[in-house]
């Protein structure tokens, strides 16, 4: 079966010829969830050879797959591909995920960018990050903050910082403290009088980790 030939070609990457790569990187579409997943994890054991642009399209398609279980391991495998994986197209397919209904495929869509760093971080995908920060869904609002945290200099602009001023705000603890954890890696280069401001006011705050972010924030 489709499954069993796989699983065979997962336990032995040297077999991942050119015409092999093809012929998996066509099972990402097949009809079984199960082959599609075989598909993923042989993609994922062939290592760097797999790193085609074709691979990577498909892999990011595969992000929209309604099964859970694929759309991770396309994510965990991109992630691993890093930048080698960033071009025009595939920033593009990414940026198309971030406008899929599903907010897991939008969380694994900030997490590939994220992972992909500075290569990937154009105006356009700084501006859905920063836009994300204010997601109904707390988990997209994560996400978006640890991708522009990975994006280094980069996310240092006046938007981001603006943004995270109010995200100190924010109702979950864990983005609050992501934010400030930002606002101090980006400080120097972005500071204003308002950050300034928000972050001796956070210096007030109940909670110690905080208050202590805020501080190292301030620096």
């Amino acid at each position: 079966s489709a499954r069993v030939a796989l699983c065979k070609i997962s336990e032995n990457e040297r077999v991942a010829t050119n015409e092999v790569i093809i012929q998996v990187n066509n099972a990402l579409t097949d009809q079984d969830n199960r082959v599609r997943e075989c598909a993923c994890e042989a993609l994922d054991k062939m290592g760097e050879r797999a790193a085609t642009n074709e691979v990577i399209i498909e892999l990011v398609s595969a992000l929209g797959d309604p099964d859970y279980s694929v759309r991770e391991r396309a994510c965990e495998i991109l992630g691993k591909m890093g930048e080698k994986a960033v071009t025009n197209e595939v920033i593009n397919k990414l940026l198309s995920a971030l406008e899929h209904h599903d907010c897991r495929v939008k969380q694994s869509a900030y997490v590939v960018l994220g992972k992909m760093g500075e290569k990937a971080a154009t105006k356009e995908v700084i501006t859905k990050l920063v836009s994300a920060l204010e997601h109904q869904d707390h988990r997209v609002r994560e996400c978006a903050c640890k991708a522009l945290d990975q994006m280094g200099e980069k996310a240092a602009t006046h938007e981001v910082t603006t943004k995270l001023l109010t995200v100190l705000g924010d109702q979950i603890y864990s983005i609050r403290v992501s934010a400030c954890v930002l606002l101090d890696k980006i400080g120097d280069k972005s500071a204003t009088n308002e950050m300034i401001i928000q972050l001796v006011s956070a210096l007030e705050h109940h909670d110690e980790w905080f208050r202590q972010s805020a501080c190292e924030a301030l620096g």
